[in-house]
């Protein structure tokens, strides 16, 4: 090797090739880039004298610094590829070598990087050169002094293909190798084994060359590898040595070596093992104890890398195709378990850490005895586990979890905390969620698996107390349902297990404790509405397949779980399914799986929903004989026409079958022709009824029957089909020999209708409408509740209302058989009845009358106990009267006796201090007859009523008590006793003035109630004088104040009417008329609307009353309050943004007096300047077509007429107007489009009240005072036109 001192400038061409000074040939001598060469033989003769204690180490270090230096020079690299790649590999196999001998781990590691270079600078000639002498340096003797030697051979096996063909003693690098592990040093033991597994791996050891091992013990090599390397993992804290070891394990145990160490009984081992070898290494317990503590070890590194290589390594050997029942056995006697349940906790939810986990413990698992209390201690670290899996679809150990999850519920549910199943429901509802959402998706197994473990919490012992969990089931179950019957799945293995999740929270519900009550009443709602939309859409569909017999039978038997035990909704679910053209349906599942099972399971079903819509256990008849009744419809039919009389069995499925028929008829199905049900009736009739079957003799079977018959009869009546009459005349005869009871069974509308229609049940059905009576007055309740079981008081409404069928007759019948032979209970239970009839239809009131219920009226009033049911009584009269036609009421004569027993029980008991309901009642009733009398019918009566005197002098003691009170009379309200009496007897006062005008006006002076009452000692009608109703308008609370200005209102009505007929003189002083005008004058601006309104129409009627005589004029013009209540309305009519309604309420009040002023023979000289032109604009800005009024339009006809108006305003007051006639035609039109609205009944003195103060105010229950009113505005708008154009003309 020359020097490279020299400096001067390279020569411009190549020197040739110099040999070195020392003799080799020039070809070994290499340049460099720098001018120098390197001379090959000297560098290979330093290297290989490395071992030689006469070589200094410095020289080596130099030659091999120089060599690392030339490497990278590619002047020399080029020709040393080229024509010497192997002449360096040997020396520098032998410098690493005699490094190693001295024991000088610096020139070995310098010799070992420059060997690492060579191999991958020159590349396989190299390479393998320097791997076949480095293996036979490493093949025999202590490694101890190796370690760069070994870490060479690992860098050349690692980055060199196939390197390991290049050894040429495979089994002897191996054996010393393997024997070498014992050795103490960490370094050399991770080389070892890095080593070990780059042979394994390049198929380099004795199990991938059997053939040339000869007589080796494989066995014992296995074994002694084994035990060495795991006291390696066992000891070792070096992560590398860790990953190595785990490596070369994991590697040499998929080639098999291991399986006969770890995964045989300890008989085959001895078998195989040679007899003096049994003592040189461990049993298989200690093996595999040893494996389980080496893996511990393991398990707590804190390198990730070591902790799944683990985990890999205890995967592989669990999920071999060896028994590893005593591996199992050990590592969870050793508590492997735990410390992977320790790796879970730590990891974060690191995938790789939670994928190798879970595998473990999967398998683990397969030693459920043993490993559930592992499980149970560690199941808190699954539960975020799950969580994380459930997040992700189609996770790899999702399903892993979910299996670990459920046999810990399965093997220790007690363990498990209330939050903790909570918290498992709701993560996997949001599995279901997601899944039902499109969101993520979910293998068949996962499916299964969450419905199961679902499951298992709802069998808990303690599942009633997880608060949430009914609202997680909800979802779950609907969603389960939903994905599994849609065919989301393409195998039907799911369907089972979602049927069986909804079946167990239906049973969740039904046996729950009382706790959660309102969320578990949400789930049976939920649940009954999965099975009444998608398990019955799927009835209806996807059977028709005909293969699957399975999810039908799970399907009706969580039916037949709802009808059969659910506290909720049952009879709506019958009536679903009922409705849903269940019976057909049924039939047509028989005759898809004929089946024992699924003719049981349906006729099961069937039984229960004709429970439900029949009542009186009538499906009892179909458990009974369902074991004998057919599948098919036609032979139904052929068994009900047969005779029973002797055959048992054969009259139970004849029960059966009537059963079934009847429920058919209320959802319009029909499992035959209507003619031949009837006629296979008729011949059950014929062939049985001289002696019925024991279940007929039966009251609630024979009601079905007759109820049946009665079905088909009516609806054949219909369709013109023949009967047999016979069957008719036989089946009537049974109904008055047998006991049978209307109210047992649902009634279908068709089949009470023909049998009310018939004359000859007459008798029998008195005595069912007596009961039906007092089972009403029992449980008024229930039989007012929409139940569709029974006869209910709504259906025995609507048939009396129809009038085609003889009930009303029926109960007035009986009412008066019982006035006469019954007890107090009979008659106030049937005249409840009739009065709940007629608050259900008013309008039967006339059926009633028709039918002579007055006269029973007349006959209760004389009954000895008559007291006790008078408020019944009283009431129902006053409802019919309410209601009633004027053309029933028209025969009057049974009326009159009634109202003189009305009177006279008034009178007999009545005083001011009265606080009798009774009494206040009939004053109620009598207000009705004189309603009535205004429109000329119930006459005679009405002259009884007025002309009592008692009931006049009554009238006045009350009135004047009331006037006497004063100021304090406006404490007695209606909620007082004495108010409450007050009103009734002024509505009294009131119905009498209007009668009076009708039926007593030409004997009646209206001026008599001018007078004062010192002037008269009483009146010889009912009435009351004009002051007494001021004081009372003036004192009294706002309802006496309506009622007492209506009175008086319709008594100067009268008056003018009178006045202008006879033009007799105002007999009453002007200080009088003054009083009056002022109460009057005070209460136009009070806050009731209706009261202001009738004040000032009396003030309208007293100024019309100036052209009569000079009184008039003088109490009129010398009033100041005019003047101050036009202003004010004038104030009030113009402002700006005032409401519709408060400007239609105060224009008329106001228009009415305006014009009445104007009307006066000398208008004010006030009134002329308040209507400016000012005015006029101001409230006809305020006007439109919607709020005009028939008094507002009768002003501006007034002031047109004086010309007050200008030209501008007439134009647009014609517009307006206009506007306003064609929007009342149109609401006309439309209005005719309605009908009436339903009249009102009165329950309680309140509601009689209110009905008589709607009277009283014309508020009808028709629109007859709207269109009158609309008239009246039409009728102004045509006068005004009419004065407008004559003004024209002029």
């Amino acid at each position: 090797m020359e020097s490279n001192g020299d400096t001067s400038p390279p020569p411009t061409a190549p020197a040739p090739p110099r040999a070195c000074g020392a003799g080799p040939r020039a070809s070994h001598s290499l340049p460099t880039s720098g001018g120098g060469r390197v001379c090959l033989s000297c560098a290979a003769a330093l290297l290989s004298s490395t071992g030689a204690a006469s070589t200094p180490s410095h020289h080596v270090a130099h030659a091999l610094a120089s060599l690392s230096l030339a490497l990278a020079d590619p002047a020399f690299l080029a020709p040393l590829r080229a024509a010497h790649p192997r002449l360096l590999a040997a020396p520098l196999a032998e410098a690493l070598a005699g490094a190693a001998a001295r024991r000088d781990a610096a020139l070995a590691s310098q010799a070992s990087d420059l060997a690492a270079d060579l191999a991958a600078a020159v590349g396989a000639p190299a390479a393998s050169e320097l791997v076949a002498h480095l293996a036979r340096v490493l093949s025999s003797g202590s490694l101890v002094k190796h370690l760069h030697t070994l870490y060479c051979l690992g860098v050349l096996l690692n980055t060199t293909k196939d390197a390991a063909a290049h050894i040429g003693d495979k089994l002897s690098l191996f054996l010393n190798l393997v024997n070498d592990l014992r050795l103490p040093s960490d370094e050399i033991r991770g080389e070892i084994l890095f080593v070990l597994y780059r042979l394994s791996i390049s198929n380099a050891t004795p199990w991938d060359n059997i053939c040339d091992n000869g007589d080796v013990d494989l066995l014992a090599i296995g074994r002694n590898l084994l035990q060495l390397s795991l006291e390696v993992l066992l000891k070792t804290q070096n992560d590398t040595v860790c990953l190595n070891c785990i490596a070369l394990l994991l590697t040499l145990a998929k080639k098999g070596p291991f399986d006969l160490v770890l995964l045989s009984n300890q008989n085959s081992i001895n078998c195989v093992e040679p007899e003096h070898m049994q003592n040189d290494y461990m049993s298989l317990n200690a093996s595999l104890v040893l494996f389980a503590e080496a893996v511990k070890g393991s398990l707590l590194s804190t390198n990730l890398e070591v902790q799944t290589g683990t985990l890999d390594l205890i995967f592989h050997f669990l999920s071999s195709d060896g028994d590893i029942c005593a591996l199992l056995q050990i590592l969870i006697d050793e508590n492997v378990a735990d410390y992977i349940f320790e790796v879970l906790r730590l990891s974060g939810n690191n995938d790789l850490v939670v994928i190798s986990s879970i595998q473990v413990l999967f398998l683990l698992a397969r030693s459920e005895e043993k490993f559930k209390e592992k499980l149970a201690i560690g199941f808190s670290t699954l539960l975020p586990v799950l969580h994380y899996v459930a997040e992700i679809p189609f996770h790899p150990v999702q399903s892993h979890v979910l299996q670990l999850v459920w046999i810990c519920l399965v093997n220790c549910s007690g363990i498990l905390s209330l939050p903790q199943e909570e918290q498992i429901a709701c993560t996997l509802t949001a599995i279901l969620r997601r899944n039902g959402n499109g969101e993520l998706g979910m293998s068949s197994e996962t499916f299964i698996l969450v419905c199961s473990i679902l499951i298992e919490i709802l069998k808990s012992p303690h599942a009633h107390d997880i608060e949430k969990l009914p609202s997680f089931i909800e979802e779950s179950s609907r969603y389960a349902i939903s994905s599994t019957l849609s065919h989301e799945y393409d195998s039907r293995i799911p369907i089972p297990h979602s049927l069986l999740l909804l079946k167990e929270s239906l049973l969740f519900c039904l046996e729950g404790n009382k706790y959660n009550i309102s969320s578990k009443k949400d789930l049976e709602d939920s649940i009954i509405g999965t099975c009444g939309t998608i398990l019955l859409h799927w009835l209806e569909s996807a059977v028709v397949d005909g293969n699957d017999e399975e999810t039908l039978a799970g399907i009706l038997q969580i039916f037949q779980l709802i009808l059969s035990r659910a506290t909720d909704k049952p009879l709506q679910f019958a009536e679903l399914l009922a409705s849903s053209s269940w019976f057909s349906l049924s039939f047509g599942f028989m005759g898809l799986f004929p089946t024992d099972n699924v003719k049981s399971v349906v006729y099961l079903v069937t039984s229960s929903i004709v429970d439900r819509v029949l009542g009186c256990n009538y499906g009892e008849t179909i458990r009974d004989a369902h074991i004998y009744l057919p599948s098919d419809p036609t032979e139904l039919m052929y068994l009900l026409g047969q005779c029973s009389t002797e055959d048992f069995n054969l009259a139970s499925c004849q029960c059966a079958i009537l059963s079934i028929l009847y429920a058919c008829s209320f959802y319009n199905e029909r499992l035959a022709a209507d003619n031949q049900i009837l006629a296979c009736v008729e011949q059950y009739i014929l062939l049985n009824s001289g002696s019925f079957p024991y279940e007929i003799n039966f009251s609630v079977m024979f009601t079905l029957l007759v109820h049946l018959y009665a079905y088909v009869r009516g609806i054949s009546y219909s369709c013109s089909i023949p009967h047999s009459p016979e069957a008719e005349n036989t089946l009537f005869h049974v109904m008055t020999q047998k006991d049978w009871d209307l109210l047992a069974i649902r009634v279908h509308p068709i089949a009470i209708k023909w049998l009310l229609q018939k004359q000859e049940l007459m008798e029998p059905f008195a005595f069912q409408m007596l009961n039906f009576c007092k089972t009403f007055c029992e449980d008024e309740t229930i039989m007012l509740s929409n139940s569709s079981l029974l006869v209910d008081i709504q259906m025995v409404a609507e048939l009396v209302l129809s009038g085609e069928t003889v009930i009303s007759f029926l109960l007035v019948f009986l009412l008066n058989q019982i006035v006469k032979e019954g007890t107090e209970e009979e008659v106030l239970s049937v005249l409840r009845v009739i009065a709940e009839i007629i608050t259900i239809s008013p309008c039967s009131s006339d059926q009633f009358i028709s039918c002579g219920i007055v006269n029973s009226f007349h006959g209760i009033y004389c009954l000895p106990y008559f007291s006790r049911i008078q408020t019944v009584c009283s009431y129902l009269i006053f409802n019919i009267l309410c209601s009633a036609s004027a053309l029933t009421l028209a025969q009057e004569d049974e009326w009159l006796p009634l109202t003189m027993k009305l009177l006279e029980f008034i009178n007999s008991g009545i005083d001011y201090t009265s606080n009798n309901q009774e009494h206040k009642i009939l004053i109620g009733v009598l207000c009705f007859v004189l309603h009535h009398s205004a429109n000329k019918v119930l006459v005679e009566p009405a002259k009884a009523i007025i002309l009592n005197s008692s009931l006049v002098s009554l009238t006045d003691v009350i009135v004047q008590k009331a006037c006497s009170k004063g100021p304090s009379l406006f404490q007695h309200n209606q909620d007082t006793a004495f108010g409450e009496l007050l009103s009734l007897v002024l509505l009294l006062v009131f119905f009498s003035l209007r009668s009076l005008h009708t039926i007593l006006e030409a004997s009646i002076d209206w001026q008599d109630f001018l007078q004062h009452s010192e002037d008269i000692h009483s009146f010889s009608v009912l009435g009351i004088p004009c002051h007494d109703l001021c004081r009372l308008m003036h004192f009294g609370p706002p309802p006496i104040k309506l009622i007492a200005s209506q009175c008086l209102l319709e008594l100067f009505t009268r008056i003018s009417d009178q006045r202008t007929c006879t033009n007799a003189e105002l007999r009453c002083s002007v200080k009088y008329l003054k009083s009056i005008i002022a109460v009057t004058e005070g209460l136009v601006f009070g806050e009731d609307s209706k009261v202001a309104g009738n004040c000032g129409t009396c003030l309208s009627v007293i100024l019309g009353w100036e052209k009569f005589g000079s009184q008039e004029k003088v109490a009129a013009r010398e009033s100041k309050w005019f003047q101050l209540i036009m202003e004010e309305f004038a104030v009030a009519l113009t402002a700006p943004g005032l409401t519709s309604k408060s400007f239609t309420n105060q224009q008329k009040i106001a228009a009415n007096l305006a014009v009445s002023l104007l009307r006066l023979s000398q208008v004010p000289d006030w009134l002329t300047l308040l209507f400016d032109s000012h005015l006029i604009s101001g409230i006809m800005a305020n006007l439109s077509a919607r709020n005009v009024t028939a008094e507002i339009v009768n002003l501006f006809s007034e002031l047109m007429a004086r010309k007050y108006p200008s030209q501008e305003h007439t134009v647009a007051l014609h517009n307006l107007f206009q506007v306003c006639r064609r929007q009342v035609y149109e609401g006309n039109s439309k209005a005719q489009m309605f009908g009436q609205s339903v009249k009102k009944v009165a329950r309680s003195t309140n509601d009689m009240v209110a009905l008589l103060f709607g009277l009283m105010l014309n508020h009808n229950t028709d629109s007859a005072a709207v269109q009158s009113e609309q008239q009246t505005l039409l009728r102004a708008i045509d006068l005004f036109f009419q004065g407008s154009s004559g003004g024209e003309q002029r």
